[in-house]
């Protein structure tokens, strides 16, 4: 399979690099010189200088049935023309990311007619991201899999917390949990039974939803429900999230510095209290009852903004503070100075991109921390050669770690005698740079074969369109 990606931007160079990483035959196309030279110089991929709205440099790629083309420039309209070039010369699958809330709402024609086989809304994925940590308070980060069944959530350990000093047996002794993983000082840990959570880590955890609610009822971390909910920043993620949280039950105030988007805010949300204003104003948020909130969610253009809003927040006396931080190598940060949670939309995106990308056995993914690892949920079929095999006897890599099997109606937490069977869900972690060899080992054998026939022709120059 090739992945041909359209548009470099922080989502297209996320996918471009984890895929490479995956030993996936990788062509990029941008019209920015700059772009193409940044890829080109730090991905093995092909990259390539050119429009790729149009359909001549797709002719000049020769693509086929076997490749999949994902558009991700700035314009929801270029994405949609791209993928309809690329289906008339004959691309199997193409991926669209479109944001523009009336697209999918009042688009004139389906996505057959456009030729988009799947659409990706970032802010709407952000927005359904940040909904999941308001409906349940102690989380830094959430992911549902097996339909629901099954959660993971990131949970702070701080210096007072039952769970400082304690080891990862110790913990999963405390209720019918799994320690998935830890954090610690902004470096993901595949943890042991015998290794010991420390004051400032964050924990990930599996397991079924009440298990995690006792768990957290039983070391202090008692869930919160939202009732008040201010947003700084009035863009499409507010939107979504404003609509959200009202199906929810939850009042928001919306706090926004253009006049002219708050006007059209509330029109689109007569639920909401907007608010022409500057957010990052002191007096502003006192005036505004911030101290009343049991949230604060801070949406600006600006990572340092959101960050620091999100302390400040907490200081004037808001309950929970969520930051969007766009930069990866801001996370760490962002968690080492007190902020509750982060979500970073790029990630959010990249990480349904690649499960269609991937598309076999992968059901659902995760990415956590800023792309250091993954959370996979893989469907186990009949032809898997891990059917019938024990955990003990699989070639698993060191940081790799099988935390919970979904069988029937049942949720296992596995033992290295628990044998594999067919149809089960594994939902697995990995260190990125591992999630090839876990793919490659849980797909069936008919779709194992090899590649790398386009890595051989990363120095050939196409020519440019513009």
């Amino acid at each position: 399979m090739r992945v041909i990606i359209v548009g470099a931007g922080k989502v297209g160079y996320q996918i471009a690099e984890t895929l490479v990483e995956e030993n996936y035959d990788v062509v990029v196309i941008d019209r920015n010189p700059q772009v193409i030279d940044k890829v080109s110089d730090n991905l093995d991929v092909l990259a390539v200088y050119a429009n790729g709205l149009l359909k001549q440099p797709l002719m000049e790629l020769g693509v086929n049935g076997d490749d999949v083309l994902i558009a991700v420039t700035d314009s929801d309209e270029g994405n949609m023309i791209a993928c309809l070039s690329a289906k008339i010369l004959g691309v199997g699958r193409t991926i669209a990311r479109i944001r523009n809330p009336e697209f999918s709402k009042d688009l004139a024609v389906s996505k057959t007619d456009v030729a988009v086989d799947y659409v990706i809304n970032p802010e709407k994925s952000t927005a359904n991201e940040i909904t999941r940590l308001l409906t349940f308070s102690p989380a830094g980060q959430m992911g549902d899999f097996a339909g629901g069944r099954v959660q993971m959530v990131q949970l702070p350990v701080k210096p007072n917390s039952k769970l400082s000093g304690i080891t990862v047996r110790e913990c999963g002794q405390i209720a019918h949990i799994l320690v998935a993983a830890i954090s610690r000082g902004g470096r993901l840990i595949i943890p042991r039974g015998s290794d010991r959570i420390e004051a400032g880590d964050d924990i990930f955890i599996t397991a079924k939803r009440s298990e995690i609610t006792s768990f957290c009822d039983a070391v202090g971390l008692i869930p919160k429900r939202f009732k008040h909910v201010m947003i700084i920043g009035g863009s499409r993620i507010t939107y979504y999230l404003a609509e959200n949280l009202y199906h929810h039950g939850m009042s928001v105030k919306i706090i926004e510095s253009d006049e002219k988007r708050c006007q059209i805010l509330s029109e689109l949300l007569p639920h909401a209290l907007v608010i022409w204003g500057d957010g990052t104003d002191p007096k502003l948020l006192t005036a505004e009852n911030i101290a009343g909130m049991d949230a604060f969610v801070a949406l600006t253009g600006r990572d340092e903004d959101n960050i620091l809003l999100s302390l400040l927040a907490k200081q004037l006396g808001a309950g929970k503070g969520i930051a969007k931080v766009s930069r990866s190598n801001y996370l760490s940060l962002a968690q080492a100075i007190g902020v509750d949670a982060t979500v970073t939309p790029s990630l959010i995106t990249a990480g349904e991109i690649l499960r269609l990308v991937r598309g076999g056995p992968v059901m659902s993914l995760f990415m956590l921390l800023g792309g250091q690892a993954e959370i996979i949920e893989f469907l186990i079929r009949q032809t898997s050669s891990v059917v019938d095999h024990q955990l003990k006897d699989l070639a698993l890599p060191k940081e790799v770690l099988i935390t919970t099997i979904i069988r029937d109606n049942d949720v296992i937490v596995p033992r290295g005698d628990t044998a594999i069977k067919a149809n089960d869900r594994l939902i697995v972690i990995c260190k990125t740079e591992e999630a090839a060899v876990v793919k490659r080992l849980f797909e069936s054998q008919e779709r194992k074969s090899g590649g790398g026939f386009w890595r051989r022709l990363k120095g050939i120059k196409l020519t440019t369109h513009r």
